[in-house]
């Protein structure tokens, strides 16, 4: 049986609910702070569940893109092996690949409008929910100042 314990000495010489009595009153109300935390993660939570709707809707996009693309080569292989003369394909061609590069890159002006939105939309729930929590944060802190005081 040990007599000598340095930690029951420590303790039993030394009142540490003294050291703590300091942080007892909590200077703000705990109840909002929790409520300010709450939304805080279910904005979070809007603003991914928003961006992530958003990146399936550019994927299946850019799915449709590809296929079309391959629908548009098609035609294109087809038609260099299509009767006519040399100088009639390459007429008929130049004309096909024009129109596929044009809306080539309306598709790719599509998509990037459609990733700039939904940036956009996921960083507006953000930031309307930290501004609304700095608020909330503000007041239970003077809340609690005027409980202290």
């Amino acid at each position: 049986m040990v007599t000598n314990n340095p930690f029951s000495q420590l303790f039993s010489q030394n009142d540490f609910s003294k050291a703590f009595e300091q942080y007892q009153t909590i200077p703000f109300e705990m109840n909002a702070f929790m409520e300010t935390q709450r939304k805080n993660i279910e904005a979070l939570t809007e603003a991914q569940q928003l961006a992530m709707e958003n990146m399936q809707a550019v994927a299946q996009r850019q799915t449709e893109i590809v296929s079309q693309l391959i629908e548009d080569n098609s035609k294109i292989a087809k038609e260099l092996m299509g009767e006519g003369s040399p100088e009639q394909k390459l007429a008929k061609n130049a004309d096909l690949f024009k129109k596929i590069y044009e809306k080539t890159t309306k598709d790719l002006q599509q998509l990037s409008d459609m990733i700039s939105k939904s940036n956009t939309e996921a960083g507006q729930v953000l930031n309307k929910r930290i501004s609304a929590s700095m608020g909330e944060i503000k007041s239970a802190l003077e809340k609690g100042n005027k409980k202290a005081a």
